[in-house]
């Protein structure tokens, strides 16, 4: 884990408070400096050129005196490095590129110390030379050319190094975060209950994910559970245990797992499979299933026949992409059950859902493939392996075979890259299948992607099979001769995208499917969305263009125009299956946690009206859902929904509002409660032992978290506000962010004799560390009284004083500072 200190909207300000101190006490050091840059009378040497006693005589100590200066003070502020020796964070700069805030340590006599924490962030190769008993490298005896350029009234330093010294880009996930140890339950709930005159219909959907990580090894079980009215449904969808070998870019996976394929459908085994560790990031890939609901619906998604997710969507427009599908060459099937009972039903390509390019490397599996939620014995053991490669930068191999007692199946893959804006990819597969019925049989993809200009891009794709092949699902599974004839036999897809700054973002897509039996099914969905001033006006429709899958035809057209910085009103109209209704409605989003809605919607066709009230509730370690609508006509529904996660490990039991991937990390700020953070996930808030959950950070790359100081109690100062974590997969990081107690105060000084202490004053430590200088009425701002309570003060004609002073026994966490008064007493 790499820190760096947080600053806010560029200015050299510690990130410690949303508060600043007074301007008349702020960057003190900074205008003395161009204050006595401005008192330089007679300066002709360059003061780099000398010494302390040439420059004594280099001022007009009688005007620094006048000006209540002290002489000696204008002194050492010239004399000393830029940066005064310590540390110091500062904004980095490295060849003109910005590489954010950093911590760097000076030394007594100015120079930076390159440790080894600065030349990972400046991504510099290690110099020749070994390091100092303090952990610095020499850079400029190993790059004499390079330049130190220090600008300490911005608290900034750019560095300008030979191309040399940049470290070479190489591909290592050896150097990240490992280990930890935490148990972890996710769970996405939702429940509908409608009534409908004298019929009501209950639904209740469950899933989770449960398991632990513990040495880098990634133990899953995920499962949906589903009650419909009196009838229950439990589908196990995976329960294996993963392990990343850094050194060698594998990935060992051992349990209940689908097997990874770059050219054939994969399938769900009882095994285990070695792979490439980028086949877990192209696996993840994948758009959005989008549909349009007629009501407040349920939504089933189904692959290969085995339910993989379920949900509950408000009426409208709905996209969702958390779905975990089973493998990346397989069509999804998703049913819309509505409030009234109807359902419609209609089929996702695979094309559409995306195939990116197959991940460089192998992939092996061997196992028993196995069905889910159903209880055969018996399947047939198999073994499934693939290699992916490039054979010059714009074009990649991929080939795959699989194999049983009865089915065999063997592809290659081309994906070229003739230029940047095309990429094209093409497949062939042979499958053999020796059961009753001996089938053989060919399938042939094609996909294409074309970005035309900066606005336009298109994805066109085909597919095309013999009727008997089979993927190695269907060769197990679907044995039965009529199913065979419903099998598709051809798929073509199109998509096209289009943005513009002035007329707004729109797509469309366009899917066709034939069967064996001659039957075809076509469906389309276009939107449309855009920005007029601060008023949003977005367009969606769907069309069953033909086929006997059902699902209506609908479009949707909204307007939301805001009512302030949080508020806004929506106006809709919506048409359905022969249904026209428009509705007005108004949502707020209050702050980070509460959120509602409210709407009517009016049926222009039985002029029935329907009245709905929603709220969106984030209590810092849960997500929930209420919703209700109801209508004149007898019906009704409410909705409840929840979502999170839970996370065991030593110090307890941390509850998070998202669910918690397979790499995470625990942070602390001190013990402080109810500490908002930002998360690559979104928002969290410490909990009573100062603890949460970062939810997801980037496997083998850097996922910044960072604390929001204006949660902060007044009395506390943080060490660093930003945290970059960098953990390998599987690992349990540690994020801990130090608070110092501080009391902040302002003390109105005077003298032995009742009068204000002379503006420039210098206030010092015992051991003659400048803290800061008096202001005008005598005004003292001290950063922590805590630790600066033996303080003296110098002035012209003033003689060496003690600064004494008493603040009240609590502390006042309400302020950022507190006032007093104190006396500079001479002893």
């Amino acid at each position: 884990m790499n820190t760096v200190l947080k600053y806010r909207d560029g200015e050299a300000m510690p990130a410690i408070r949303p508060a600043s101190p007074p301007p008349h006490l702020s960057r003190v050091r900074t205008g003395m400096v161009l204050l006595l840059g401005n008192m330089l009378i007679g300066l002709e040497a360059n003061a780099d050129d000398l010494d302390a006693a040439s420059l004594l005589t280099s001022f007009d100590q009688k005007t620094l005196i006048q000006r209540g200066i002290d002489p000696s003070l204008a002194t050492q502020l010239l004399a000393a490095p830029s940066f005064t020796a310590g540390r110091h964070p500062i904004t980095l700069t490295v060849n003109g590129q910005r590489r954010g805030r950093v911590d760097v340590t000076f030394n007594r006599e100015g120079d930076l110390c390159f440790d080894r924490s600065l030349l990972d962030a400046t991504n510099l190769s290690e110099p020749s030379n070994p390091a100092n008993d303090k952990g610095c490298f020499d850079v400029l005896a190993t790059w004499p050319q390079a330049r130190i350029e220090q600008d300490p009234a911005n608290l900034g330093l750019s560095l300008i190094v030979p191309t040399q010294a940049i470290r070479p880009v190489v591909r290592d996930i050896s150097g990240y975060q490992t280990g930890g140890i935490a148990g972890l339950l996710n769970y996405d709930i939702n429940s509908l209950h409608s009534q409908y005159g004298n019929r009501s219909n209950r639904y209740l959907s469950a899933n989770t994910e449960a398991g632990f990580n513990a040495g880098d090894w990634i133990v899953r079980s995920r499962q949906v559970q589903s009650w419909q009215n009196d009838v229950s449904r439990t589908t196990h969808l995976a329960a294996y245990a993963q392990r990343t070998f850094a050194s060698h870019e594998t990935v060992l996976q051992a349990g209940q797992v689908n097997i990874y394929n770059p050219v054939l459908a994969g399938a769900q085994i009882t095994g285990v499979q070695l792979m490439t560790e980028q086949a877990l990031q192209v696996e993840g890939q994948g758009n959005p299933i989008e549909g349009i609901a007629r009501s407040q619906a349920q939504v089933e998604i189904r692959q290969n026949g085995s339910l993989i997710h379920s949900t509950v969507v408000p009426a409208g427009p709905f996209s969702l992409s958390n779905v975990r599908r089973l493998d990346s060459r397989s069509d999804v099937e998703v049913t819309v059950k509505e409030a009234d009972g109807s359902e419609q039903r209609f089929t996702v390509p695979v094309a559409m859902l995306g195939v990116g390019l197959p991940a460089p490397g192998f992939s092996l599996a061997a196992g028993q493939v196995r069905s889910l939620g159903d209880t055969r014995s018996g399947e047939p053991w198999v073994i499934s392996g693939g290699w992916s490669g490039a054979l010059n930068p714009n074009v990649l191999l991929s080939t795959g075979a699989t194999g049983t007692a009865d089915y065999r199946a063997a592809g290659a893959g081309l994906s070229l890259l003739p230029g940047p804006a095309t990429q094209i990819q093409t497949t062939l597969q042979a499958a053999d299948t020796s059961t009753r019925q001996a089938d053989r049989g060919l399938q042939a993809d094609l996909n294409v992607s074309q970005r035309l200009g900066e606005q336009w891009s298109i994805n066109a794709a085909t597919s095309y099979r013999t009727f008997g092949y089979r993927d190695l699902s269907e060769a197990v599974f679907d044995t039965q001769s009529e199913r065979s004839q419903s099998r598709y036999r051809d798929q073509q897809s199109l998509s096209l995208t289009w943005s513009h700054p002035g007329f707004g973002a729109f797509s469309s897509g366009f899917n066709r499917s034939t069967t064996f039996d001659g039957q075809n099914s076509s469906r389309a969905l276009a939107s449309w969305g855009t920005r007029i001033g601060d008023v949003s006006v977005s367009a969606t429709a769907q069309w069953q263009v033909s086929g006997t899958q059902r699902s209506d035809d609908s479009v949707y057209l909204s307007l939301s125009i805001p009512l302030g910085e949080r508020r806004r009103a929506r106006t809709w109209v919506r048409s359905s299956a022969g249904e026209y209704r428009s509705g007005v409605g108004l949502n707020e989003q209050i702050n980070d946690q509460l959120s509602y809605r409210v709407g009517v919607e009016h049926d222009t066709r039985d002029k029935h009206v329907q009245s709905s009230a929603g709220v969106s509730l984030l209590p810092r370690y849960s997500q929930l859902d209420l919703n209700y609508t109801r209508s004149d006509a007898e019906r009704s529904s409410y909705q409840v929904g929840a979502r999170g996660g839970a996370v065991l490990h030593g110090d307890g039991l941390t509850l998070s509002p998202y669910a918690v991937r397979d790499t995470f990390a625990l942070l602390s700020v001190g013990d402080e409660s109810a500490i908002k953070v930002s998360t690559p996930s979104g928002p969290v808030w410490t909990d009573w032992k100062g603890q949460a959950v970062v939810p997801q950070v980037s496997a083998y790359g850097r996922s910044p978290v960072e604390v929001d100081t204006r949660s902060l109690p007044r009395n506390l100062d943080i060490n660093n506000g930003l945290a970059v974590v960098s953990a390998g997969r599987g690992a349990v990081d540690k994020v801990e962010f130090g608070v110092t107690l501080t009391r902040r105060a302002l003390l109105k000084v005077t003298t032995d004799d009742g009068a204000p202490l002379p503006r420039g004053a210098t206030v010092s430590s015992a051991d003659g560390e400048f803290i800061t200088l008096a202001q005008e009425g005598g005004l003292v701002f001290l950063p922590n009284a805590l630790t600066t309570r033996d303080l003296w003060i110098t002035a012209p004609g003033l003689e060496r004083c003690e600064l004494r002073f008493e603040l009240p026994a609590k502390a006042n966490t309400q302020v950022y500072y507190e006032t007093a008064d104190a006396r500079c007493r001479t002893l």
